[in-house]
């Protein structure tokens, strides 16, 4: 990818190009600029922003498979994010026997299950409201994320760089069509969101190309893309 951090840090700096005043967002450049980070080396990736936070040396004990650890050792995970936004933050430690914890997503435990090559989505409590408890019948339960660590390495660092992109669409498309119907055009505009819709589709079929074990509705990169994915 040539120049790819230059061109990674001037694609989340720089924002998306948009046509406010004409209701259209453009995706276009934002849609370049995911590509990039899709298509670019994963070492290439894990520079910006910040160094990529590592695991500790107790990893050579941890009941991983061999291509697993040297996915952790090669490119660690993206550091804590400082923008508000919703990203994988590696923080490795044992809890075994149950996991080995590689980091953590929100209020979700990231974690890798001993002996295995999967990685789930842990709730810190498996507690659920009352008025929920008919759809949580036995609580909140652990969440596949990838069928194996290098593809959630290669997710985590590739949704690091892209979820700043896909938000500045949602918020082009929230814009537009704010404007709209301050000019009196509310119902008259194509759809602003499509844009983004598309583009979140985009990298969702991106994403089950590295891990064709991530479903096409739901499950946790399907359910976390379409957090920026408003249903119109």
């Amino acid at each position: 990818m040539d120049n790819a951090l230059s061109a990674i840090r001037r694609a989340v700096s720089g924002g998306l190009s948009r046509q406010i005043q004409g209701v259209l967002v453009d995706v276009s450049t934002t849609w370049n600029a995911v590509d990039r980070i899709l298509e670019g080396a994963l070492g290439e990736l894990t520079g910006p922003g910040g160094p990529p936070v590592l695991p500790a040396s107790a990893l050579e004990d941890w009941r991983l498979p061999a291509p697993a650890k040297s996915a952790l050792l090669s490119y660690g995970l993206p550091p804590q994010r400082t923008d508000g936004l919703m990203g994988v933050a590696g923080g490795f430690h044992d809890a075994a026997p149950a996991y080995h914890v590689l980091g953590s997503y929100g209020s979700a435990i990231i974690a890798a299950v001993p002996g295995s090559d999967a990685v789930l989505a842990v709730p810190r409590s498996s507690a659920v409201h009352p008025d929920l408890a008919r759809l949580y019948p036995s609580g909140i339960t652990p969440t596949p994320v990838n069928s194996s660590i290098p593809a959630f390495v290669e997710c985590a660092w590739r949704w690091h760089w892209i979820v700043p992109l896909l938000a500045d669409a949602q918020n082009a498309a929230g814009e537009a069509e704010i404007q709209a119907w301050k000019d009196g055009r509310g119902t008259e505009i194509d759809d602003p969101y499509r844009g983004c819709q598309q583009l979140c589709d985009h990298v969702l079929e991106r994403f089950r190309a590295i891990d064709p074990a991530i479903g096409p509705d739901t499950g946790f990169w399907p359910d976390v893309i379409a957090d920026l994915a408003p249903d119109r």
